[in-house]
């Protein structure tokens, strides 16, 4: 009864023991996402301040810009008059409505002073310089310097200002002495204005007007030179407004925003608040943030504006805690729900034990007491209970291994007998298992190192449980097994052999193979995906390392994948980058790596090994093989590629960042006009940051109106007259300078900003060229360069209609300019668009003729009116043999095919004179003249400028 009482307590123990152990991972699981679900609330509300902090910085930057411009106005005019000032700072004030007023400070001695309020006062009865004191407007006391509110814009509604001393204030007066000092603009703390009868705070910015020609490098020079400044009236509620509206910040109902001007962060220097204040009601400690139900977000941002400290304060509004918490809640229930159910579990486990142990103490007992009885028959009962034990035992052990099979072996090894379905689901003869051992029927086991530690663990008399291994059948085929067993001692504790089950788990291992193979590879192309690259990049770098030989990691880019997705579907894109894949594989080595990046790049990794050393042949044999045509829907494709190549050379820095050297030597070698590869230099990462720089200015650049358009004439060979022009785009960046369109164009062709550019030149051009003839210009015909990005564009034909038609240029006076390459990809969709835009009317022509793919069937069958041959060609024609007679060459050739041809980039009398007498129409260059501004282009044609050629001999050959 005592061995009852202790069973039944540690079975109590057990199932006490599962329900505490499931409460603490519960526990453990529901702190762990409760943690990640406020990590997540911290990092979106952050977010969310820093970018109304941003957004409120950027404005102050803005104001500051906008005084800047007004003060420039006085640095480069003298003197300013009213009207200007009022001319200048019109557009300023709508653009920027957070600026109250625009005013210039003179400043004044007081003899000065008199004979200024005595001028005043011939245009403004009863004038006289006033001082504000507290509210009340009184005249200014005597005084040696004042600063007077001199010019004011906008003066309606600011009257009250309107000739004010503002010297007099201390706010204005600390301002002026720090702008002097540094000689750098500078703010005011928070003031009353004059204007502004509210009781709305604002504040002025200030910057210096020097004496033209004084020195300024000192303060004490600066304060002899100072004549006035230029100021900006800065409502600050107002500017924060503005701000935050006009980015659409102010609609999140969850933020609390308050903007504080000064230190310290408190009511008495707020300026501006949005949304309902609360207090803090409980400690934001880690504990109180689990229990309460809402969550506590406070964050401040300060910075400076001209020295003048400012603090942003944003807190978020209590939320429910089911919100944003359900996923904990979730854990926690379903936490709580599992370890119930698994102490029940338990538990009923615990019974049955119990009830099976009382069912053996009885029949126990009653066998003893049988034995007490019947003496005589004490060896035969032992016999018959040790035989029913043995069968119970087995029994138990049978119950708890799920088998298809059971299996037993003597105390040799040797199979003696097997059950179930192992020899017809393993396709294998049964006299070549029974009364063998497991290596003996399989000698390749004993290879491998799961079979020589099972032989060790059978020789040790362990049992063991699981061991899954792979067996080839009569068939040739390699199925998966798994088997579990015990060793077997007879009454005397001898070793008899082993027993155990076994199952078929082919099934199983192939799927865990195929989920281990989708989780490392491409679905699409099988390559190895990002995860599985970066092991072999790892295992490549280790590689390198101890042999000390490089690897080179090559990044494979697509040239106009995009044409193929575009013009023929996805599933001729994924035929292709299939192919693709596969030509890959070929042209590198066994032992290389090709992997899938993303979308149309692919990643190579080359080991050097001693006896097979890696070259630039290598790389070039791939550009070669991905060069061969593809065979896509029925019609042949060409797909070139631009590939960067990084190296390798132990360098443990740089093997982080293999992929990103690549990528940069990649768009490199696109920058060279792609089907090209690039190793990568560290001068490349330079130039992705300055593409990074130009991208981020480019984006910004047709809203700002940076660009402009020069025109370069084209002129008659015959008459030397101007009859054209060609557009050329210049962007004029505020930082950069005048930016050349080789840094540019192309990265505007890339993403996708070409098509904004491309339809402002045509408007752009269209309209000056209009604008000229309705002047009384004669008509001339201006020509604008197409990107292969727009040519692909669906809507071309209805761009082109609709700035003509909103221009009113004659059709007749539009010439457009197309490369030969963006016929190549698809010449049958490149005939018909070219015969809608013939329909329009326009002229078109072939730019850099001879540079590309020239070919005489393309002349022949598309309607083109115009051959521009490239400044390759024209520019040694006058020294060069084959040059010149290319030259030649493509002006009969045009001359045949009734064409108009232009040369381009003419430099000089001998090319001028060359191109005379081969017949060629028309001309371009620096010969003549450069391109232009719009203003001195206007000023040539007025003039009636002209090559001047005198008439050519007839008979006269080149």
């Amino acid at each position: 009864m005592a061995r009852r009482r202790r069973s039944s307590s540690s079975i109590a123990f057990a199932a006490a023991a599962t329900l505490g152990a499931g409460l603490a991972v519960t526990t453990v699981l529901f702190v762990a996402v409760t943690a990640l679900e406020y990590g997540k609330m911290e990092l979106s509300f952050q977010q969310r301040a820093n970018v109304r902090a941003a957004a409120i910085q950027r404005g102050f930057v803005d104001a500051v810009e906008v005084l800047s411009i007004t003060n420039q106005l006085f640095r480069t005019v003298e003197p300013v008059s009213r009207e200007q000032f009022r001319e200048f700072t019109r557009p300023l004030l709508e653009r920027y409505p957070f600026v109250s007023a625009f005013n210039f400070h003179r400043v004044l001695t007081h003899p000065q002073k008199l004979a200024y309020e005595a001028e005043m006062r011939k245009q403004h009865e009863g004038f006289v310089v006033r001082q504000m004191i507290g509210s009340e407007m009184r005249p200014a006391p005597e005084s040696e310097l004042y600063s007077v509110v001199d010019y004011l814009e906008p003066l309606q509604g600011n009257e009250r200002a309107f000739g004010l001393e503002v010297l007099s204030n201390g706010a204005v007066r600390k301002a002026v002495d720090e702008m002097l000092d540094s000689g750098r603009p500078a703010a005011t703390a928070l003031l009353r204005l004059a204007q502004d009868a509210s009781a709305e705070s604002g504040m002025v910015l200030l910057m210096p007007v020097f004496r033209h020609g004084a020195p300024s490098a000192t303060p004490e020079q600066r304060r002899a030179a100072w004549i006035g400044d230029t100021g900006a009236v800065i409502r600050t509620t107002s500017l924060v407004y503005t701000i935050l509206q006009g980015a659409g910040l102010l609609d999140d109902q969850q933020l609390v925003l308050s903007v504080y001007a000064g230190d310290p962060a408190q009511p008495a220097n707020l300026v501006f608040s949005h949304g309902l204040q609360r207090g803090d009601t409980q400690p934001d400690h880690l504990f109180w943030r689990w229990l309460s139900p809402e969550y506590h977000g406070n964050e401040i941002k300060s910075f400076n504006v001209l020295g003048r400290p400012w603090h942003v304060r944003v807190e978020a509004k209590p939320r429910p805690f089911l919100a944003d918490h359900l996923g904990s809640l979730c854990t926690l229930v379903g936490g709580l729900l599992f370890s119930i159910l698994a102490a029940a579990y338990v538990q009923s486990l615990v019974q049955r034990s119990r009830r099976v142990q009382l069912l053996v103490d009885a029949r126990t007992a009653d066998l003893q007491r049988s034995n007490e009885r019947l003496i005589e028959d004490v060896a035969a009962r032992k016999r018959a209970e040790r035989k029913l034990q043995e069968s119970e035992q087995r029994f138990r052990r049978l119950l708890a291994l799920s088998s298809d099979w059971y299996w037993e072996q003597d105390a040799n090894f040797c199979f003696t007998n097997v059950t179930g379905g192992f020899f017809e689901k393993g396709h294998i003869r049964k006299e070549s298992y029974i009364g063998r051992t497991r290596w003996e029927a399989h000698p390749d086991m004993l290879q491998t190192k799961w079979g020589r530690e099972h032989k060790a663990l059978l020789e040790s008399r362990m049992p063991f449980t699981n061991v899954e291994y792979s067996m080839r059948g009569d068939d040739g085929v390699e199925r998966w097994f798994i088997t579990s067993g015990e060793p077997v001692y007879d009454a005397q504790g001898e070793f008899r052999g082993y027993r155990g089950t076994g199952s078929e788990i082919t099934e199983r291992k192939l799927a865990e193979q195929r989920i281990q193979h989708i989780a490392h590879h491409d679905v699409l192309t099988g390559l190895p995906n990002r995860m599985l690259l970066q092991d072999r990049l790892s295992q490549a770098v280790a590689y390198a390392n101890r042999s000390s030989h490089p690897i080179w990691v090559m990044l494979i880019d697509l040239d106009r994948f995009k044409f193929v997705n575009d013009s023929l579907g996805h599933k001729a894109g994924d035929q292709l980058l299939v192919t693709v894949a596969s030509r890959l594989q070929t042209s590198l080595r066994a032992s290389d790596t090709v992997a899938r990046l993303s979308g149309d790049e692919f990643v190579a990794i080359l080991s050097e090994y001693p006896d097979e050393s890696l070259s630039p042949d290598i790389v070039q044999r791939v550009m070669s093989n991905l060069a061969q045509p593809v065979l896509l829907e029925g019609k042949e494709f060409f797909v070139t590629c631009s590939i960067g190549v990084a190296v390798y050379e132990g360098d443990a820095a740089a093997a982080q960042h293999l992929i990103e050297h690549a990528d940069i030597a990649m768009y490199s070698a696109k920058k060279m006009g792609r089907n090209c590869f690039q190793f990568y230099q560290p001068a490349m990462n330079e130039e992705a940051q300055e593409r990074l720089r130009i991208e981020g200015a480019l984006r910004k650049a047709l809203e700002r109106e940076e660009f402009v358009l020069h025109y370069q004439p084209q002129l008659d060979l015959q008459s030397g007259e101007v009859v054209g022009m060609e557009a050329l785009l210049r962007w004029q960046h505020p930082e950069l300078g005048t930016v050349p369109p080789q840094r540019f164009i192309g990265l505007a062709e890339e993403t996708g900003l070409i098509l904004p550019i491309g339809a402002w030149v045509l408007h752009s051009a269209c309209a000056q060229a209009k604008a000229w003839q309705d002047a009384g210009l004669p008509p001339l015909r201006v020509a604008v360069n197409l990107s292969a990005r727009q040519f692909s564009q669906p809507g071309l034909v209805d761009e082109i209609r609709g700035a003509l038609a909103q221009t009113g240029l004659p059709a007749s006076c539009l010439e457009i300019e197309l490369t030969e390459s963006l016929f190549m990809n698809d010449v049958q969709q490149a005939v018909t668009l070219l015969h809608e835009l013939k329909a329009l009317g326009v002229t078109l022509s072939i730019d850099d003729f001879g540079t590309g793919y020239s070919s005489l069937s393309y002349l022949r069958n598309f309607p083109i009116d115009v051959l521009k041959i490239d400044r390759s060609f024209v520019s040694d024609i006058a020294h060069d043999a084959e040059d010149a007679a290319i030259v030649a060459s493509i002006i009969a050739l045009a001359h045949n095919l009734k064409l108009r041809v232009i040369a381009e980039g003419v430099e000089s009398r001998e090319q001028l004179d060359y191109l005379r007498r081969n017949g060629c129409h028309e001309m371009q260059g620096y010969y003549f003249s450069r391109p232009v501004a719009p203003r001195d282009f206007e000023q040539m044609l007025r003039e009636g400028k002209n090559l001047g050629l005198a008439p050519l001999r007839t008979g006269t050959t080149g």
